[in-house]
């Protein structure tokens, strides 16, 4: 036959049942294909007040499911059930306190006892008989209650003769009750009970006892007037609060005495009623008024679901945390293949100090993406917190000594920050752009805002830095005498080593309590269910690496020993001859670099030698540092090769005459003076003064016929000085 794949929703509810949604009732009417139909009784609006009138309506199946998920419904009565009364307030099973099902299980031994009494014809089923027999029955029925105790008090053994060790709830339910009795009449009323009933009925109102309250309305309303007066922030201790209460209500009693008509005295209250009226009126109220309102809301406000997150990266948290631990700063081992500037900016002078951890973690699996030493001046702490958290850092555990690999890493989606000093530079903001992070900013102050990386700052001080000597304290009064520089014994080389055997090793592999296995093992689920995204190296080199000039020539370029050449390169060189270039190398991967010139695009250039290709900075170091440098004998011996092949040049030179001799300090400045004689420039011709030409009179043209001037026709050329023409008249005269 055919199978239905429709999918059915679970009928919760049937016709007939009573049942809550919040604070509105209903009785189901029917059930219809298209879900129950419900009588719903008038009802309070709980926020605005409001009252609703009754109604009927359709509601569906799943909505029902809906409700019931939530923890909204609640069933009043089911028809099929065993009903005691319609009474609402009816106490259910479940809601019954251990002492109260203790009460009606040593009830139930004695009603128990009489059913054993009727049915051996020891007595009849009459009130008289009852009280003729209550010796009997009391003695039957403790007879029987102690045996009840004795079987739930008896331990279990286990094989090998181990006892087992009963929890607080059994011993609880075998708790002995002692109630006194003052006749047959009261076994004759539990009896009654217990027919109708069942064991319901032997249920009292045990659960309203104690509630009785000693202190009347108008004393609790002029203690409670007395603490208001009295919270502020100088955080009075109960101790007082009693005793300005007390010293109050003395007053007021001594008052009322004085009166014309004495009125009643307030009774005294004690240590127990004044911390109860804290507890339920104001406990928030008197927080606020001792500690302020960020530290009341900081230690009393509500936690919730908290931050969810589902998949790899999602969010990740950065924070600095500077250690409670001192640690000797010497120039160990670790730190020869530094660069001098780097050994200058960690200060390794051989001081004891604290230092400051850069941190991030995954939301998701608590994972530790990046933990490194932040040195004190440094210029990004970000950037180089954000490298650590798109790089593996498993080469760093394996040389650590770390059993465990370090491979959690990848591009992180979203980030969240404080406003912290370093977290809010133009620096910071380009990068996370550049990576296409957003910003999550917490805002100062407000520590519980970022909680998973906070937390585990603890951890690690609990968990790591209290094992090691040189422990520094907040105050002076958790110091006392003990100083932490002096009794420090670990180097920072040691301490760096431990801290990352820590977070392989102890940290991702202890089980987490809200993931429910080892924040290892949670990585290792979430990346087969999403796994991690990274950058390229190009990426990479553009977003964290660093920019310098080189030359560029016929052998490529080189930088820090390796020489980079590719076509690109010879095409550059080719169109613009040796220039210089600039250029962006990434340290984690120094096989390719990018360059450009005159402000052009970036060429990417690998490693002339295939050797390079994939390799990283940290590895070029280490291959530098084995590189035999010259010996003191070797530098010596070649000293003495130039030393002595100078002195035999001399000396033949000398025999020759080829060795020019020294000129004097006037020789020197003759030549200099030869060498600049004849260059003319604007001092000089200011020192010479006006230039007179010699030669001006030799220039002058001599006396011509003007007719024959090449003037115009008929007009007679001008005289060279600029004189009047002279005739032929004026010059016979």
């Amino acid at each position: 036959m055919a199978v239905s794949l429709k999918h059915r929703e679970k009928i919760i509810l049937e016709k007939g049942c009573d049942f809550l949604i919040g604070s509105r009732a209903g009785r189901v009417l029917d059930l219809r294909p298209e879900g129950y139909l419900i009588f719903w009784e008038a009802w309070a609006h709980p926020d605005t007040g409001e009252v609703i009138s009754s109604d009927a309506g359709v509601m569906s199946y799943k909505d029902i499911v809906i409700e019931d998920k939530n923890g909204t419904l609640k069933i009043l009565n089911r028809p099929g059930a065993q009903i005691i009364d319609r009474d609402r307030d009816r106490v259910r099973r479940s809601q019954r306190t251990l002492d109260e099902i203790a009460r009606m299980r040593f009830k139930k031994q004695f009603v128990l006892a009489v059913h054993d009494l009727l049915d051996n014809g020891e007595m009849k089923l009459t009130r008289d008989d009852f009280c003729r027999m209550s010796v009997s029955i009391v003695a039957q029925g403790t007879r029987r209650y102690t045996e009840y105790l004795a079987s739930m008090s008896m331990r279990e053994v286990k094989r090998g003769g181990a006892k087992v060790v009963k929890s607080k709830v059994d011993q609880q339910r075998s708790i002995e009750f002692h109630q006194g009795f003052k006749n047959g009449q009261t076994f004759w009323k539990w009896y009654q009970q217990w027919l109708v009933n069942g064991e319901e009925g032997l249920f009292d109102k045990y659960r309203n006892c104690g509630k009785y309250g000693r202190y009347s309305d108008l004393t609790e309303l002029f203690c409670q007037r007395i603490m208001d007066s009295l919270w502020d922030q100088e955080r009075p201790t109960i101790k007082s609060m009693v005793e300005s209460v007390q010293a109050a209500i003395d007053a007021e009693n001594e008052r009322r005495e004085r009166l014309p008509i004495p009125a009643g005295k307030l009774p005294m209250v004690g240590y127990d009623y004044v911390l109860g009226l804290i507890k339920k009126y104001a406990p928030i109220d008197s927080a606020i008024r001792q500690k302020g309102w960020d530290q009341a809301y900081k230690d009393m406000h509500s936690i919730g679901v908290g931050v969810e997150v589902c998949r790899l990266l999602q969010r990740v948290e950065v924070d600095e945390y500077t250690a409670d631990l001192f640690v000797l700063f010497e120039r160990t081992g670790l730190f020869d293949h530094l660069p001098e500037a780097v050994k200058n900016l960690l200060q390794l002078d051989g001081s004891a100090r604290r230092f400051t951890l850069s941190a991030a973690i995954d939301v998701h699996t608590r994972c530790l993406l990046a933990l490194q030493i932040v040195p004190a001046g440094i210029e990004s702490p970000l950037r180089h917190t954000l490298e650590m958290i798109y790089t593996d850092k498993s080469p760093i555990a394996d040389a650590a000594g770390a059993k465990f690999g370090w491979p959690m890493a990848g591009a992180p989606e979203s980030i969240v920050l404080d406003r912290g000093a370093g977290y809010i530079t133009d620096d910071a903001y380009d990068i996370l752009a550049d990576l296409g992070i957003t910003n999550l900013g917490a805002p100062a102050g407000k520590p519980w805002l970022k909680p998973f990386i906070e937390r585990v700052f603890r951890t690690i001080h609990s968990d790591l830095l209290l094992r090691f000597s040189g422990r520094a304290f907040s105050n002076v009064v958790e110091r006392g005498e003990n100083d932490g520089a002096a009794r420090a014994t670990l180097t920072l080389e040691a301490f760096l080593g431990w801290l990352v055997r820590w977070t392989v090793d102890a940290y991702h592999t202890r089980s987490h309590t809200a993931l429910g296995m080892s924040p290892a093992q949670a990585w290792e689920k979430a990346a087969k269910e999403c796994a991690p995204r990274f950058l390229s190296s190009g990426e990479m080199r553009e977003v964290f690496g660093s920019r310098t000039t080189r030359k560029l020539g016929r052998q490529g370029v080189l930088v820090e020993h390796v020489q980079y050449q590719n076509s690109k390169s010879m095409k550059m060189l080719a169109t613009l001859g040796e220039v210089d270039v600039e250029v962006l190398r990434w340290h984690g991967d120094i096989g390719t670099i990018s360059i450009r010139a005159n402000g052009g695009q970036w060429e990417a250039v690998t490693a002339a030698n295939s050797m390079w290709i994939g390799k990283t900075g940290s590895e070029l170091q280490a291959w530098l540092s084995e590189r035999q440098g010259q010996t003191e004998d070797e530098r010596i011996a070649r000293r003495n090769f130039v030393n002595n092949v100078n002195s035999e040049s001399i000396r033949l030179k000398k025999l020759e005459g080829l060795i020019s001799l020294p000129k004097s300090l006037p020789d020197h400045e003759h030549d200099s003076k030869r060498f600049s004689r004849f260059a003319d420039t604007a001092e000089r011709r200011h020192e010479f003064g006006p230039f007179d030409d010699v030669l001006s009179e030799l220039d002058a043209a001599p006396d011509v016929d003007h007719r024959f001037t090449g003037g115009a026709e008929g007009t007679p050329a001008p005289s060279p000085d600029g004189s009047a023409t002279i005739s032929d008249d004026d010059s016979m005269e």
